[in-house]
């Protein structure tokens, strides 16, 4: 345990005598909280799943990464009191964005804490009383949120401290308090909104999505905030001539700060600190009042969906989940039998793993953000310089057809690895001749899923700004980028499809593959560039892509399981 959850650790068991009085075993309060903090310390936040590379070395200071993660987070906060001339509105903004950015973490984060359901299956079964689980889960909570909070809000203490001195910083740090206790009951109020709406075992799908949409906002933040922070606009905002500024919860502590700290108790004020007291202590009665118990509820049910599925009972029909247009596309462009299973099976897969989701979904954001930031930041690019500026018109096409592949080579990457990889006993129990069938299928619905639709989104566009002469572009670009993750999937190690253990240090192809990811797309870019306009050659060259494509998947067809490599044994 490191040394920031030993203190807080010491600080929450500090009214030992307290406790006793309640009923509460003190050392096993003490025994359960160690395990807890142990635990988080060893399990990734949502950047570090995404970051986590394939090493072996498992993760032993998420604690420090995720408070680290909340002080830079805290460094960003201070650029609200650039908005506007007074306190009011910098603190409106400033508290505004705390509470979204708090409330974000602790949903994407806070979930494996809140939701936690393996208490009921460890902790109950063993001679520990009622009481002392349940304060064991509260301190829990208060210190995993402890160590958001506090690193979060010191920067702005500090501004707080040099600005406005001692009592004003007083203040700041006791609204922070209550505008996480209200965070916390928006959290409750939206877990139980998704658990009315989906099943319990779609919450964690959601949840899921949650967090890659986090992880894209914040990227998209970095790139698109930073700019508009340098508009001189913003210096001369006042929020408070917005008629409906009332309706911001965050507006209410901000009014309640500046009453207080000036001693100017207006009206206004005084109904600003009336909501700000007022507010988080009735959302924390209506919590333990109305929500925990449905919340309970539906913790169980969270807790009984990962139980064993149901027999299949004789007359009933059985329902196919696969959906009609990944079965077309098998159809389509797969051979019947291992070629068709590996497609679906991958299919399937990319969108039920967790974590294959927040390595490889989020890309999908971070093109999008790309192609938002090159418009933005380019004074000359515009829709109509495209249709009549020629050169920059390939520029961007190329651009967004090479970088956008990055998204693909990820995927092909990924799916050869799985947390659950030891279910790959399957593959050796049917009378599959060549497992290159396997793998030839999961390449093909990686391309499909993750590559073909892009490019069509591209070629619309693409054909009303600059006309058909287009086509045999984007016909080479595309099949310039399915050759080359071919040529992955052929030149690299010869795994299963998610017959991988993530942990996986695979040396011997890690040069080739970082050599595929980053200098072949771009080099043969910048030759595709120089190409552009000679459309016959680009046609002859198209040809040439296709037909190499083709032959090095009827090659991968052809893998044996001699060269077969798995994580099974």
């Amino acid at each position: 345990m490191n040394v920031i959850n030993k203190f807080l650790l010491a600080v929450v068991l500090f009214p030992q005598s307290l406790y006793s009085r309640l009923g509460v075993n003190v050392l096993h309060l003490r025994s359960i909280l160690t395990i807890k903090l142990v635990m988080d310390d060893r399990r990734p936040n949502t950047f570090q799943q995404m970051q986590r590379k394939k090493s072996e070395k498992p993760v032993a200071s998420a604690t420090l990464g995720t408070m680290v993660m909340s002080a830079v987070l805290g460094l960003v906060l201070l650029a609200c009191f650039s908005v506007g001339k007074d306190y009011i509105n910098h603190l409106t903004l400033h508290f505004s964005m705390y509470m979204i950015l708090l409330s974000s973490i602790l949903i994407s984060d806070f979930t494996s804490v809140l939701i936690d359901v393996r208490d009921n299956y460890i902790i109950l079964p063993k001679p520990v009383n009622d009481r002392t689980v349940v304060v064991a889960r509260l301190l829990h909570i208060l210190v995993h949120v402890c160590k958001l909070v506090l690193p979060m809000c010191l920067p702005g203490l500090v501004f707080m401290i040099f600005n406005t001195g001692i009592f004003g910083s007083l203040l700041y740090f006791i609204l922070i308090g209550l505008i996480t206790l209200f965070a916390i009951f928006l959290i409750n109020a939206l877990y139980i909104l998704i658990l009315r709406l989906t099943t319990p075992g779609g919450f964690q799908s959601v949840i899921s999505y949650f967090q890659i949409f986090i992880a894209i906002v914040v990227y998209g933040g970095y790139q698109l905030g930073v700019r508009a922070i340098d508009s001189t606009a913003l210096e001369d905002y006042d929020i408070t001539t917005s008629r409906f500024i009332w309706i911001l919860p965050s507006y209410w502590f901000a009014a309640a700060w500046n009453g207080l700290s000036t001693f100017n108790m207006q009206p206004s004020s005084i109904i600003a600190v009336a909501l700000s007291l007022l507010t988080p202590f009735l959302s924390i009665w209506v919590v333990i009042k109305y929500f925990a118990p449905s919340f309970n509820q539906k913790l169980s049910l969270i807790a009984g969906s990962n139980a064993e599925a149901a027999p299949v009972q004789k007359g009933k029909k059985t329902i196919s989940t696969t959906s009609a247009y990944a079965s077309a596309l098998a159809r389509l462009f797969t051979k019947k039998g291992p070629e068709k299973m590996g497609f679906l099976f991958c299919w399937k897969m990319t969108a039920r793993s967790k974590d294959f989701k927040m390595k490889v979904y989020p890309g999908v954001g971070y093109v999008l953000v790309y192609t938002i930031v090159m418009f933005l930041t380019s004074k000359k690019v515009s829709i109509a310089s495209l249709q009549h500026n020629a050169s920059q018109g390939k520029i961007v096409l190329l651009s967004i057809i090479y970088f956008s592949s990055f998204i693909l080579l990820m995927a092909i990457t990924q799916i050869a690895f799985s947390e659950k990889f030891k279910a790959a006993w399957i593959y050796f129990t049917t009378p599959i001749q060549s497992p290159g069938n396997l793998v030839r299928g999961a390449l093909k619905a990686a391309m499909l899923k993750f590559y073909i639709p892009i490019i069509v989104l591209i070629a619309a566009p693409a054909l009303y700004l600059m006309g058909l002469t287009v086509i045999p572009n984007l016909v080479l670009g595309l099949f310039n980028q399915l050759l080359i993750c071919s040529l992955m999937g052929y030149v690299g190690p010869k795994y299963l499809p998610f017959s991988a253990n993530q942990t996986i240090a695979d040396k011997s192809g890690a040069f080739i593959r970082g050599l595929f990811t980053m200098a072949i797309p771009s080099a043969i870019a910048l030759i595709h560039y120089f190409l552009y306009d000679y459309i016959w050659v680009v046609c002859i060259f198209a040809v040439l892509s296709i037909t190499a494509t083709w032959l090095v998947m009827d090659a991968i067809e052809k893998t044996s399981w001699g060269v077969v490599k798995t994580s099974y044994e």
